[in-house]
């Protein structure tokens, strides 16, 4: 019976190169691939990553300013309906004045365009350039019939007499008794040409009435230059058409055109109110009455009618205290003040007092 305690050191020795029954290992794969970019480059330890995008709000944006009226359509108006009414009666510049007067009634009409949708602030200088352009047009028109009409230029005829004394007597004597009959009385009045204020004309309100197509032409002046500044104010009364103006002291001359004859304005000479009214410059109180007048202006694009309450009769801008235009086939309507000096009517409207 053997001693289990017993150990022999031959028997147990394992023998020299021997390791034991083989052990098996578990399968080897490569290792997964870093982590980076893709280059196989290490990150470094602690790496930091962007920051998420911060959000930066807009910066408020200043009020925008307000636009500035659009005035220029009016303004270009009136000057090319000035011109054009200026140059439209003279030879060889009535063409200039047509083509000013149609450029004058195209802004005029875009101006006030302007002016109703509120684009613009000087709808009174697109009403005044449209109704000048159109006189122009008018007058420049009739001023061509005219020349034209005139064919030969023998028919014209320039006459000297009254330039100066002849020393003939400018009386007939009488068939029965030989005795020199009275020289027949000359009009007061003032015909074409320039006057010096003072001296060959005095101040003082001046009417007329045109009675030529042509029609007439007045001016103011503070020299006599020829120069445009000499201009303080001027304006033209067309045919069939009643003219008042007044000429102030400080004024140096006046120049008349269109053989129309300015007389004083007095009690003799002023027109008789009526219930209808047509064109030209009236006075308040004595030859049109205060109250509210109406019209129907007549189809076409230049029937339009133009009327103008007025401070007084210088014909410059500051006396229009309110002015409108009526354009064709339209009714116009207009409330005469007792504090009105005058009101000018224009174009071939008939007003009535209602």
């Amino acid at each position: 019976m053997s001693d289990p305690s017993f150990s022999d050191p031959e028997i147990n020795r394992t023998p020299s190169g021997f390791t034991g029954p083989e052990q098996p290992t578990a399968p080897q794969y490569p290792p997964p691939p870093p982590p980076g970019d893709g280059t196989g480059a290490q990150p470094a330890t602690g790496a930091q990553y962007p920051p998420p995008p911060v959000y930066i709000p807009p910066a408020p944006q200043p009020p925008s300013a307000p636009m500035s009226p659009a005035n220029g359509m009016g303004l270009t108006a009136l000057v090319l309906g000035i011109s054009g009414l200026a140059t439209s009666w003279i030879p060889f510049l009535g063409c200039l004045g047509l083509i000013a007067g149609v450029l004058a009634i195209v802004f005029g009409a875009l101006g006030l365009g302007k002016a109703n949708r509120g684009q613009a602030t000087n709808r009174s200088s697109a009403v005044a350039g449209l109704a000048t352009g159109i006189l122009a047009v008018v007058v420049s028109l009739a001023a061509a019939m005219a020349f034209w009409s005139l064919g030969d230029p023998e028919r014209v005829e320039f006459s000297d007499e009254g330039a100066g004394d002849t020393g003939e007597s400018d009386v007939d004597e009488s068939a029965d008794g030989g005795e020199p009959a009275e020289a027949a009385e000359e009009p007061e009045g003032v015909g074409d040409g320039q006057w010096e204020v003072g001296t060959e004309i005095q101040p003082g309100t001046y009417v007329t009435t045109a009675d030529s197509i042509l029609g007439c032409y007045v001016e103011r002046l503070s020299g006599f230059s020829g120069e445009f500044e000499d201009i303080i104010a001027n304006t033209f009364i067309a045919d069939d058409t009643r003219g008042r103006f007044t000429i102030a002291e400080d004024d140096a001359g006046v120049e008349f055109s269109g053989g129309c004859e300015w007389v004083p304005a007095t009690e003799a000479t002023l027109a008789a109110p009526g219930d209808e009214v047509g064109p030209g410059f009236w006075e308040v109180g004595t030859e049109v009455r205060p109250g509210t007048y109406v019209t129907q202006a007549e189809e076409g694009i230049l029937d339009g009618c133009y009327v103008a309450r007025l401070a007084g009769f210088s014909l410059e801008v500051d006396d229009v205290l309110a002015n409108e235009f009526i354009e064709g086939g339209a009714q116009g309507r207009i409330e005469i003040a007792d504090s009105d000096a005058g009101v000018e009517f224009s174009g071939d409207c008939v007003w009535t007092l209602e």
